[in-house]
């Protein structure tokens, strides 16, 4: 690596969840790391909000601090709308020999995190590789477990069917930025991101630890609002198992919603025994 270089670019994408945003801020600050590495922070807050975030940034980051450039864009006065537009967005103008998304509320697992998927990125080409790790999942009652699982065995097997969560993903900057995030699939975009990564790495690496955390409260985990429930069922791209997933999760009743989060949680598990 080039002395001074940027090795990882972390991409966070906020939307007037202050609270959330500061998790992630306070987390990334955390991280033992002895690299130089960028975060953009891509924010589509309302006014006083956006002016919270910037106070929290210049709050807990010194300006002469040089291992990590931070870079603030407000989304709103660029025109930049949806989450998807937002992600392009970010992936276009890193700067890092790597890239990873780890939008607002998320976290790494611990504070070496960071650290560990560096470390991995010296070992491989940094044109066209795919670095990633389990994911610690955690549902608002509780319920957690890691995908990939601890008791997988071929994992090369595993991601001929399954994509790992984005969070989780250390991807090659030239890589990611040869795919765009769709924006006609709503929430499966990043499906469809992940596996073009999947298909055109030519070095997969996988760690076999969690990596992230991810909360299972955002728009993938929700129910989805009745129009873009219709629209999934007539994707011709989407699976029936997946169709199935997304009926269970429409008409679930929202008291009974973590049966959806068991009911994942199993699936996991079951995955794990198969592969």
């Amino acid at each position: 690596m080039i002395k001074n270089k940027i090795q990882i670019s972390i991409i966070t994408l906020s939307k007037n969840n202050h609270k959330n945003f500061l998790k992630t801020l306070l987390n990334i600050k955390s991280q033992k790391a002895k690299f130089n590495f960028e975060w953009l922070i891509i924010d589509g807050s309302n006014k006083i909000i956006s002016k919270n975030i910037i106070s929290e940034i210049d709050q807990h980051f010194h300006k002469n601090n040089k291992q990590i450039k931070i870079k603030y864009i407000n989304s709103n006065k660029l025109n930049i709308e949806g989450i998807y537009n937002c992600m392009n967005f970010g992936k276009k103008i890193a700067r890092g020999n790597f890239i990873i998304f780890l939008n607002s509320g998320d976290i790494f697992f611990n504070k070496n995190s960071l650290s560990l998927l560096y470390e991995n990125s010296l070992k491989v080409n940094y044109k066209n590789s795919l670095i990633f790790g389990q994911a610690n999942i955690v549902s608002p009652n509780k319920i957690n477990w890691n995908f990939p699982g601890n008791r997988l065995k071929d994992i090369y097997r595993w991601i001929s069917f399954f994509e790992p969560n984005h969070q989780s993903m250390l991807v090659s900057s030239s890589l990611a930025k040869k795919f765009d995030f769709p924006l006609k699939y709503s929430s499966l975009g990043d499906g469809y991101w992940k596996r073009n990564i999947i298909k055109s790495a030519n070095d997969i690496t996988y760690i076999k630890t969690p990596i992230v955390k991810f909360f299972l409260d955002g728009i993938s985990s929700s129910k989805p609002k009745k129009k873009i429930f219709k629209n999934l069922l007539l994707n011709k791209n989407i699976s029936i198992l997946r169709k199935i997933v997304f009926c269970i999760k429409y008409f679930l009743p929202k008291k009974l919603f973590f049966l959806y989060h068991l009911l994942q949680k199993y699936k996991a598990a079951i995955i794990d025994f198969l592969f």
